[in-house]
């Protein structure tokens, strides 16, 4: 009984050793498979450790999810590449022109004002109406030029509710064609500017022969300037007045003859044109298309000579030398100063020298004792012999103390 009894037991320790060295090896056959960390429960796993880990691969992520969630991480770029287009389809959507809101229409974006007379007022209408479903709000009306005004009985128009916009234009007195624009804003997020164009052509009724005056003042009797009036419609006007810049232009007429076409002897005042070299005669019609005639001249003086003399950081009391100036003749003739003057006795010369046609200076400014202004002035008069009294001014600023 004793030797059966022995036998038993170490044939239990060996059944006991050969099932802890099965366990072991499950253990490191589940270990290189990486496969979710379990209690053995059965020994038949021993038999087959390779394919039992391969088909649980998949399974450890559903067991044991990882804490940064990795499948909505892989979705994370997609919200960043639709954004773009999705602001680009809402800009869409703000421009829909089926959206509710205000719409601006206009019968027409063009207006031929046709034949003008010159200097005369013309009138034309836009009219419009609000299509859209919301109050219509007129934000702003702006012309392109000054000779264009407008006229709007309100700015705010109910859905279905018409306007009119009135154009007033006040044509050149030159003839030509026109074209005028005015721009309207308003709050339509469709069309929130509209360009309306007013067209026209400005027809001459009264042609004037020349167009401009090119006057000349030489030492003898101004050469005879005339001037031609033609009716080009036929009908009959008459002369009511002439008038020119620093009334230097001035013409014999009748006022009680009418005719359709009219020749004007002009006279030449030559001391008046010395104050100007550019101006405009008009001539005043009785015409009912061609109330007036503007004709511009331009006059060579007899003399050309520096217009102002300016100085800067002046000082009172210490003089201020200006060389080089001139006083020409433009007629190329030659001429002799008589005397020069300072108005305020604070310009002398200090040398003059004769060019040909001309004389150049050196002029001496002494600015006057001043407690109580930042300028002074002073007035060079040139007197030619047998001739014009010429005058150039002189413009003094002082140094301007620090505080």
């Amino acid at each position: 009984m004793k030797r059966i009894s022995l036998i038993l037991t170490l044939l239990g320790i060996g059944c006991l050793i050969l099932s802890q060295a099965g366990c072991g090896e499950a253990e490191k056959s589940a270990k290189e498979s990486e496969p979710v960390v379990q209690a053995p429960v059965e020994t038949a796993a021993v038999a087959e450790p390779a394919p039992e880990p391969v088909k649980a691969e998949p399974e450890p992520a559903k067991a044991v999810p990882a804490p940064d969630k990795p499948e909505p991480a892989s979705e994370t770029p997609k919200p960043e590449a639709v954004e773009p287009k999705a602001v680009a389809e809402e800009a869409v959507v703000k421009a829909d022109p089926n959206a509710p809101g205000a719409r601006i229409k206009f019968d027409n974006l063009i207006h031929d004002l046709g034949d003008m007379d010159p200097d005369s007022s013309n009138v034309c209408e836009f009219a419009f109406k609000n299509v859209g479903e919301a109050l219509l709000k007129i934000l702003n009306v702006k012309p392109d030029c000054g000779c264009t005004v407008f006229t709007l009985e309100k700015k705010e128009y109910a859905p279905g509710e018409s306007g009119t916009l009135k154009i007033k234009y006040h044509a050149v007195a030159r003839g030509g064609s026109v074209i005028r624009r005015i721009g309207v804003s308003s709050n339509d997020p469709v069309e929130p500017n509209v360009t309306l164009t007013m067209k026209g052509r400005v027809v001459e009724r009264v042609a004037y022969e020349p167009t401009k005056l090119n006057l000349l003042l030489k030492g003898g009797e101004q050469a005879p300037q005339t001037v031609t009036l033609t009716s080009l419609d036929g009908k009959a006007f008459s002369i009511k007045g002439i008038k020119s810049s620093v009334n230097a232009i001035s013409a014999q007429f009748d006022p009680a003859v009418e005719a359709t076409k009219f020749i004007l002897q002009l006279n030449v005042d030559k001391e008046q044109l010395q104050k100007v070299s550019n101006g405009i005669v008009e001539i005043e019609l009785t015409h009912p298309a061609a109330k007036n005639v503007t004709i511009p001249f331009s006059a060579l003086t007899r003399f050309k000579l520096n217009p102002t003399i300016i100085l800067f950081d002046a000082e009172p009391g210490k003089p201020i030398v200006r060389d080089g100036i001139a006083i020409l003749n433009n007629y190329q003739e030659e001429f002799e100063i008589e005397s020069v003057n300072s108005k305020e006795g604070i310009t002398k010369v200090l040398k003059k020298d004769p060019i040909r046609y001309g004389y150049t200076f050196s002029l001496e400014v002494t600015p006057p004792q001043s407690a109580d202004t930042q300028r002074f002035s002073d007035e060079i008069s040139f007197q030619i012999k047998d001739g014009e009294l010429l005058k150039i001014k002189c413009q003094g600023f002082y140094t301007r103390k620090k505080k």
